[in-house]
């Protein structure tokens, strides 16, 4: 029994020197922390996989390249014939009516409307169904879906004037005469309302010529456009 106090004074000095091992002698001994333990469900930080960054935005709908609902007579260019009666020249696929030009029994008028519709397969229109008095001028027709066929129009460069394409501009003339599209001073054509208007400058932004053909009687502007 004499010895026990010597047994606990060992022990006691063995507790003291492992402690006095495992801290750093510059700093307190400090309680552990646990900023750096690692959830027993988390994975490793090495093995990690990045997650790739998300964006809730959503990309802008792509602007229309025609204008839709279109309005649209389409035909068969290998079907055509030209009909004349009483100063309108006629292109017509069987009993449908493609193109109405103006135009006296001895003019090419026919002629170039046949040649026009021969490179196509659809004729449309915007404004068709405008309730002004010269609803005529209110009317924009163009054509769309190529037939392949490479047709010469007679007196083609005459019918044509250029405009600059990336210079179309819609406004309202005002006095309820309806809206324009124009290349500064040039109109190029007339429009029933802004939302016309606004398709039209669709259509004339995809070219920089544009042709009419038709010798309607000077208060009828009912001429057939197309674009180049």
């Amino acid at each position: 029994m004499r010895r026990t106090p010597r047994l606990l004074l060992t022990a006691a000095l063995v507790l003291a020197a492992g402690t006095a091992c495992g801290s750093d002698k510059d700093d307190p001994v400090t309680a552990p922390t646990f900023s750096s333990v690692v959830s027993p469900t988390a994975a490793p930080a090495e093995s990690a996989t990045p997650t790739p960054a998300r964006s809730s935005a959503r990309p802008s709908p792509a602007a229309p390249s025609w204008p839709s609902p279109s309005d649209c007579v389409s035909y068969n260019p290998n079907n055509l014939t030209v009909q004349y009666e009483a100063g309108i020249h006629q292109v017509m696929d069987g009993s449908k009516i493609v193109a109405r030009l103006h135009g006296g029994p001895g003019e090419n008028i026919g002629d170039q409307g046949l040649a026009l519709a021969q490179r196509y397969k659809r004729h449309c229109f915007i404004g068709r169904g405008n309730d002004r008095e010269d609803a005529n001028a209110y009317i924009f027709d163009y054509w769309r879906d190529s037939s392949g066929k490479r047709t010469t129009i007679p007196g083609e460069d005459d019918a044509c004037s250029s405009y600059d394409r990336g210079n179309l501009q819609v406004n309202d003339m005002g006095g309820g005469q309806g809206w324009r599209v124009k290349d500064d001073d040039n109109v190029l054509h007339v429009f029933d309302d802004e939302s016309d208007a606004r398709d039209g400058r669709l259509v004339l932004a995809k070219y920089s010529r544009i042709c009419r053909l038709g010798n309607p009687p000077d208060d009828d502007q009912d001429y057939v456009t197309y674009g180049k």
